[in-house]
């Protein structure tokens, strides 16, 4: 018995060090000395400082700046009706908010299932872009000439996307605000 017990003591001890200790020192040196900007965060820094990740979406708030998809995940049925009144506020406030347009695109009103996507649809961004260039008294093709210049192709669907991060952070680079 005690045989079988000091055995499964040095098997445990010999675990925690193999498992605990060097496989993730081996792991983490890895990403550090291959992936160093994902391994870190895919931190954003402007002028020395941290202002986001390219891969966790925040909450833009001021109408000169595009807003992403809304942060509260809900885990209603996508056909219960709660869920519905949410999309059909969102949906108001949206119209409200952006007065020249008429359909808000769907991922402007629906959060993500992790409720951290950073990317939004072209048409989101454009559905945008006249209340911005409102706000920072432009001419709205400056906008969606940044949104062009911005917009990325996923591999598998050619369905093409914008980081909000990124999609502010030019447009404060092409048009500060003073």
């Amino acid at each position: 018995m005690k045989k079988s017990i000091a055995s499964s003591l040095r098997f445990l001890l010999l675990s925690i060090l193999v498992f605990g200790g060097l496989y993730t020192a081996l792991v983490t040196g890895l990403g550090q000395l291959f992936f160093p900007q994902e391994a870190n965060g895919s931190q954003i820094i402007v002028k020395g400082q941290t202002v986001g990740s390219k891969l966790i979406g925040q909450e833009f708030d001021q109408p000169r700046y595009f807003s992403g998809r809304p942060g509260k995940v809900s885990q209603l049925s996508p056909v219960s009706t709660e869920q519905g009144k949410k999309v059909a506020d969102r949906t108001k406030q949206q119209l409200q908010e952006n007065p020249t347009e008429k359909q808000v695109p769907n991922d402007l009103v629906t959060a993500s299932a992790s409720g951290v996507d950073p990317d939004i649809s072209v048409a989101a961004a454009e559905f945008q872009a006249n209340r911005i260039a409102k706000e920072r008294q432009t001419n709205p093709g400056k906008i969606h000439a940044i949104i062009e210049k911005n917009s990325q192709k996923d591999w598998f669907s050619q369905r093409r996307f914008v980081n909000v991060l990124a999609l502010n952070l030019a447009l404060d680079r092409a048009m500060p605000i003073k």
